[in-house]
């Protein structure tokens, strides 16, 4: 399960992991990119702080690697303390700069990373659910 939040000013979509991580949660994702594709582009902060149950396979993370990012050369931050999800994170990460991609950042924290795209937590509002 996800929630999407996003700062028009800065064109930054933050969405928020919870609970168990599986496939469908991506599937969520590609309609989510797939209903804005063509419209402004954005850096994506992926948060899996809250992700307490991983149900992704080595198999779905290496093809999820072979797929071409929403957003070209944007960036993509993943806040990741769990180290056993960060290994898949940077597998799929590592996948993805093999392809030619920009390469994604993995960070420790959200402050990390919203540091990084010099943008506050305060400057989000919530994207609708009906919306994804």
């Amino acid at each position: 399960m996800f929630d999407v939040e996003i700062c028009e000013a800065r064109q930054v979509v933050l969405i928020c992991f919870r609970g168990q991580l599986t496939e469908d949660d991506f599937a969520g994702l590609d309609k989510l990119a797939s209903d804005t594709r063509g419209k402004a582009a954005f850096d994506c902060i992926f948060d899996m702080t809250a992700v307490e149950k991983v149900e992704l396979t080595t198999d779905f993370v290496a093809k999820r690697g072979d797929l071409p990012q929403a957003h070209k050369n944007r960036e993509r931050i993943y806040v990741v303390p769990q180290d056993d999800l960060k290994l898949l994170v940077r597998f799929f990460a590592a996948s993805q700069t093999a392809k030619g991609w920009k390469v994604p950042f993995v960070v420790a924290t959200l402050d990390d990373a919203l540091r990084m795209l010099d943008v506050k937590k305060s400057e989000f509002s919530p994207l609708p659910p009906a919306a994804f």
